[in-house]
């Protein structure tokens, strides 16, 4: 295992947290190095990470990036919530955002709960449960590993461009009855497209009932803002 003092490089962190080789998955490893890379020197890294200079004298100028250990399981956590959310910058705000936090936990119970299985992946119903409550829960998901309800995860077979919830929500036209398709707009900051989708919600859940509630109001909202601008500036 390749180490340095306290830090660990990304294939074998991968292996260690999922017993999965990273250089036999290309889109998963990129998926992957959007959370470990440096996007910015301005901006604090999401994961403690360092370069070290390639020891190998064909590896030119080249630089494994290696992790903290102390960030490993929020990698791990990390990895978890990709499966449902595609985008690394929405991954990210589940970790600072309460409310976004929240938002997720509500999706992934909608499209999860009472499944077995979803789009061939087999599920373990009592992780299911459990990471929904560790999202609702105060605990930091730095420091505590949400369950993993994967048999195995969503991203091996997936392609790049999608994530579990986006090729359910493609795949099935139900959902747009029962709220998913409605909470997933929401969740991605496209308040049109969610209003759009609540108008079709036809679900007696309290959580489903809630947000399309909510959604629509806000949305009423937002169009009597820019009708009010509207007028004052025409």
């Amino acid at each position: 295992m390749k180490i340095s003092d306290d830090y660990i490089s990304t294939p074998d962190a991968i292996e260690k947290l999922f017993n999965i080789k990273l250089s036999e998955y290309k889109q998963f490893k990129d998926l992957i190095y959007s959370f470990v890379r440096h996007r910015s020197q301005k901006k604090q890294s999401f994961l403690e990470v360092k370069k070290e200079s390639q020891a190998s004298p064909s590896a030119s100028n080249k630089s494994d990036l290696l992790i903290h250990r102390s960030s490993l399981i929020k990698l791990y956590n990390a990895v978890i919530l990709q499966a449902f959310f595609l985008e690394t910058k929405k991954v990210k705000l589940i970790f600072s955002s309460t409310e976004k936090r929240t938002q997720a936990a509500d999706l992934i119970e909608c499209i999860l709960r009472n499944r077995q299985t979803i789009l061939a992946t087999k599920l373990q119903s009592n992780k299911v449960s459990q990471l929904i409550d560790l999202l609702r829960s105060e605990n930091s998901l730095e420091t505590n590993e949400l369950p993993n309800p994967f048999e195995e995860l969503p991203q091996l077979s997936l392609s790049q461009m999608t994530s579990l919830l986006q090729s359910l929500v493609a795949q099935s036209a139900v959902l747009s009855h029962d709220g998913s398709n409605m909470l997933l707009h929401f969740f991605n900051d496209d308040l049109e497209e969610a209003y759009q989708a609540s108008l079709n919600v036809n679900s007696q859940l309290p959580i489903i009932k809630k947000y399309q509630s909510f959604i629509q109001n806000r949305y009423r909202e937002a169009k009597e803002f820019d009708d009010t601008l509207d007028g004052l500036l025409n």
